[in-house]
């Protein structure tokens, strides 16, 4: 079941995710030249991590140039990074990000710089153009074990639009080219933080919202209807999913989610929100209810019995019977609440649906 009392923890890592999304649209909108543009970059990348200091090195034969650097990473020598005294060296040459929770403790870094410039977690990501890596982005704390799988992926991404947009432009020789260049790598950053944001916020199988958007919506809900009671939370669980899977094949228990997810979307209004949470289990989102007790049952029968209406799926004639619960605002319940009402309602309708042994 989805674990109700985590929901807070995932609306902070949903807004942690939106705001590398964001940052990506900003550093692909970035107008100004190659300097500003890393700039950019490094102070974005502290913005959104835990980070201290950032720094983006060039590659130039072995060596490393230091390009743009920021915060903690101003107290570093090149002769620090191209002798092993960081992450960079190692992460030019093996082409892999690299991720080191206590620095001091680290046997791939070398020297004192670390001890005496209180490098303690360090993370460093290639800036890849195709086969090729340009450079180096590092980052690092000074404090152990400062950064989350979160950080670590704002750092990969922000990596990619540099390696990118750097790529292009010592591929191209002259200014009219550069700048053609530079608009399409930024165009495909802008993109690919679209796919992101998308994949953040949708269940790549329903294509319904996810988890996720639906704790984001329903927190807005409660927080404008507060004292209210015109939205209710629904939930939908199907009866004997494992048993299609078992029977029919997850191909074909893929397809049912599929045809659920249409039927549940097409029986709503325009303005009611339908999500996956996970597995065979569905939740709405109803809004600008004028009398809940009376149209929530109503709105509920209707979609079990859209759902019951026997249709070919993956070729076979198969019902999709489900079991409800619902859960009317009463003005002052939380998200979590709300959620855990639906829930054990939803419980409820099942158990007293089912043919006693």
């Amino acid at each position: 079941m989805v674990p109700w009392a985590s929901a807070a923890h995932g609306r902070s890592e949903y807004l942690r995710l939106r705001s590398v999304v964001d940052a990506l649209v900003r550093i692909a909108e970035h107008a100004g030249d190659t300097r500003s543009f890393l700039e950019e970059a490094t102070a974005t990348v502290m913005e959104l991590t835990r980070a201290t200091g950032a720094a983006v090195l060039i590659a130039q034969g072995e060596a490393l140039r230091v390009a743009s650097v920021r915060g903690q990473m101003r107290r570093v020598g090149r002769a620090a990074f191209d002798g092993g005294e960081t992450l960079a060296r190692e992460c030019l040459r093996s082409h892999q990000a690299l991720h080191s929770e206590v620095a001091l403790a680290d046997p791939r870094l070398h020297g004192r710089t670390r001890e005496e410039r209180s490098l303690h977690s360090l993370i460093a990501t290639p800036l890849r153009f195709g086969d090729d890596v340009l450079g180096v982005l590092e980052v690092c704390s000074s404090v152990p074990r400062a950064f989350d799988g979160i950080d670590a992926q704002a750092v990969a991404l922000i990596g990619n639009a540099l390696g990118g947009a750097l790529g292009r432009q010592i591929a191209l020789d002259d200014n009219a080219k550069l700048l053609a260049q530079l608009e399409t790598a930024l165009e495909s950053t802008r993109a690919q933080a679209r796919e992101y944001q998308d994949a953040a916020m949708y269940d790549a199988l329903t294509r319904l919202p996810n988890r996720s958007h639906f704790l984001a919506r329903l927190e807005q809900a409660c927080q404008l209807h507060a004292g209210a009671q015109d939205f209710a939370v629904l939930f939908l669980d199907l009866d004997d999913f494992k048993a299609i899977n078992d029977t029919h094949g997850h191909a074909t228990g893929d397809a049912v989610l599929r045809e659920a997810a249409s039927t549940l979307r097409n029986a709503l209004r325009d303005g009611d929100l339908i999500a996956r949470l996970g597995g065979d289990e569905f939740v709405v989102l109803l809004d600008g209810l004028r009398d809940g007790g009376r149209d929530v049952p109503r709105i509920a029968e209707g979609l079990v019995a859209a759902l019951a209406q026997p249709r070919p799926v993956n070729g076979l004639e198969l019902p999709i019977n489900a079991s409800v619960g619902w859960v009317v605002h009463d003005g002052e319940a939380t998200v979590s609440a709300l959620l855990a009402k639906a829930d054990a309602a939803m419980y409820r309708h099942k158990k007293s649906r089912q043919t006693p042994d």
